[in-house]
């Protein structure tokens, strides 16, 4: 196998994830997409707000769009923008009340069902393909290309 149909194959891979975790998304609205869960689900793992460009990063969006995203959820009342502690000019980002809720009750299930996906691998195999995962993130980083040190649980 080649390293051209290997990124082919994650190429591939990347819409049908995306489609995968859309279909688990909670039904409602239609307003709940991937990226809006996952900075949803990501803020329940901060232990304080986070900086908009620190969570751009994470979801590989630009600053505006970012800022759109942010914007959106922060009408809707499920994350508000908090000044930087020792810094005014930055804008931070918490989930509100509200905004827990959902992530606990609507997106942690939704959550867990799309990662059921890798139920039917064995432990053995999602080990393997997670140490794979790490390894093609630590070439990109070694090519000077910045991704999460580490998968997200």
């Amino acid at each position: 196998m080649t390293g051209h149909q290997l990124l082919a194959g994650f190429a591939g891979l990347r819409k049908g994830l995306r489609q995968w975790m859309q279909m688990n998304m909670p039904a409602g609205d239609g307003g709940m997409t991937v990226p809006r869960a996952t900075l949803l689900l990501g803020l329940t793992l901060k232990n304080e707000p986070a900086g908009m460009s620190e969570l751009g990063e994470s979801l590989g969006m630009s600053p505006r769009n970012m800022t759109v995203l942010v914007d959106g959820l922060e009408k809707e009342g499920l994350v508000r923008r908090v000044s930087h502690p020792h810094d005014r000019r930055i804008k931070l980002v918490e989930l509100t009340e509200a905004g827990t809720r959902v992530a606990q009750q609507e997106l942690a299930p939704s959550h867990a069902a799309a990662a059921a996906l890798f139920d039917d691998f064995t432990p053995e195999e999602r080990a393997e393909l997670l140490r794979l995962l790490t390894k093609v993130g630590d070439s990109l980083r070694a090519r000077g290309i910045e991704t999460p040190s580490h998968p997200q649980d």
